[in-house]
């Protein structure tokens, strides 16, 4: 199985970080700190591929922000879970326990500081510019969760929630009752490069279920879904909505391999799915079918509305975002410049020793 997830997310509520809930299964923990553009993700890709090779499982989390960049990898291998992961701004990490269970790793060492000083105007005007699109984003993005919380109030009116509730019970009957285990594995994310959806549960389930998302019910139907499994003898990985963090797009229960995700494309990708493969299960859960009708065409040109501006001010957000990409790979290329990157090869390799 492939484990490719985010663990942080750019939110109605600002910056929401899972690292601390994922990397808590680790033994041991290697905290890089560094600037930007100093090789904090390379460093990561090559302990993750030193790992593999001595036969680790691996977990890759990627940057909400940037996704074709690493923040963080665990590897779980014959010295226990080993874990490496950015440990600078916006998901600042620090030792509780130094040396005993985590140990920083600083890049700082690797760059010219009377480079770095001679352009500090530079990088100082670069990361304020960066800074303001970014709080220019998450003003769209508590926008389109205040109105998600509009929309949902609305459609609460038209929701058969007793129907939808059963529906729920039905699928997980044969569980046995417990205390699941819970670990965050977000797949969506508001990144600087637009929308990302890395299809990973999909990719690991034999058994697929997909439920469509009809004005956010396909969310509220799965919210309902992990508030009745939390009450079995099961292990969960579960991404939530990378905008309203409360809410839940994806579920997977780890000893079925079953997958539950909530998807807009649902009936496309329902039929590409089955197409692809003739090995496993995959179920259509069409969530209209728990929304009253008559109630629903009363409140149907409301929920249109609201969702519009949604998607207006997401757009908002992706463009601000957008433009904080120019200004953070600017500031990459000057650290990146000052980096005196054999020495950096050293600290690669001392690491990769000691796994």
């Amino acid at each position: 199985m492939q484990h490719r997830y985010f663990a942080a997310a750019n939110s109605a509520e600002g910056f929401k970080n899972y690292y601390p809930e994922v990397f808590s299964r680790a033994d041991f923990v290697y905290i890089i700190k560094g600037g930007p553009g100093t090789g904090k993700s390379s460093l990561m890709r090559r302990f993750a591929a030193r790992a593999e090779k001595q036969g680790a499982l691996c977990e890759y989390y990627f940057c909400s922000s940037d996704p074709s960049s690493l923040d963080g990898v665990l590897a779980f291998g014959e010295k226990g879970a080993i874990g490496i992961l950015d440990g600078t701004s916006p998901h600042v990490s620090e030792p509780k326990f130094p040396g005993a269970r985590e140990q920083i790793i600083n890049l700082g060492e690797c760059w010219d500081v009377s480079l770095l000083r001679k352009q500090k105007n530079e990088i100082m005007a670069l990361s304020e510019r960066k800074g303001a699109e970014y709080k220019s984003a998450y003003s769209y993005l508590r926008s389109v969760g205040n109105l998600r919380a509009v929309s949902e109030g609305f459609l609460s009116e038209a929701i058969e929630y007793d129907k939808l509730r059963g529906a729920v019970g039905r699928l997980i009957r044969e569980l046995s009752p417990g205390r699941a285990s819970i670990t965050p594995a977000i797949l969506d994310s508001v990144s600087m490069g637009g929308r990302v959806r890395l299809p990973t549960f999909e990719d690991n389930a034999q058994k697929l279920y997909i439920i469509s998302d009809f004005h956010g019910l396909g969310e509220i139907f799965l919210t309902e879904l992990l508030e009745q499994l939390s009450r079995r003898d099961v292990s969960l990985r579960v991404s939530f909505d990378p905008v309203s963090s409360q809410r839940v797009d994806g579920i997977f229960l780890e000893g079925e391999r079953v997958a539950f995700v909530s998807l807009a494309d649902a009936q496309e990708r329902y039929e590409s799915e089955r197409l692809r493969s003739d090995s496993r299960e995959v179920v259509l859960i069409n969530s209209k079918r728990f929304v009253d009708p008559e109630r629903l065409r009363d409140i149907r040109s409301e929920l249109r509305y609201t969702d519009r501006l949604a998607a207006s001010s997401l757009d908002g957000a992706l463009h601000a975002l957008s433009k904080a990409k120019i200004y953070h790979f600017l500031l990459e290329d000057i650290y990146g410049k000052a980096m005196d990157w054999s020495k950096f090869e050293t600290i690669c390799a001392e690491l990769c020793e000691k796994i």
